[in-house]
């Protein structure tokens, strides 16, 4: 094998790694979260959308400002819809996790914190890249 080959082979190596490496940190931020909506330990309160968000491709999310239990301010986002999800002024149901280690839910949704099939998809450009770095030895 020549340099460029072995090169070749030691970046699609590396890309592999890292394509796998958040996969499982979005499977990890999935479980986590779902972890906590099945506890049982989250705290709920009514907060009131104080901001809008747009993003690049058009969405708009809903800052929803609320208080803990704790008499702390906190902002918990909706997630970007092609509608506004809360309008400025309305009220909306905020479930959170005491101890911050949880996105806030707004009206049971959560923000997103990543998905199972977007981790999957990493994996399996992980799998393909890791392939063609073996294909020829």
């Amino acid at each position: 094998m020549i340099f460029a080959e072995i090169f070749l082979m030691v970046l699609l190596i590396l890309a592999s790694l890292f394509m796998a490496s958040i996969g499982g940190y979005l499977a990890y931020l999935q479980w986590r979260h779902r972890k906590f909506i099945r506890s049982g330990q989250m705290e709920t309160t009514r907060g009131e959308c104080v901001n809008l968000r747009w993003t690049p491709g058009g969405l708009v999310a809903s800052g929803i400002r609320y208080v803990d239990k704790e008499g702390r301010r906190r902002v918990a986002w909706t997630r970007a819809q092609s509608t506004i999800p809360v309008g400025i002024g309305e009220k909306a149901q905020v479930s959170y996790d005491p101890k911050g280690k949880t996105t806030a839910l707004v009206n049971g949704v959560s923000q997103g914190t990543g998905s199972y099939g977007v981790a999957a998809g990493f994996f399996v450009l992980a799998a393909i890249l890791l392939f063609n770095a073996f294909r020829d030895v």
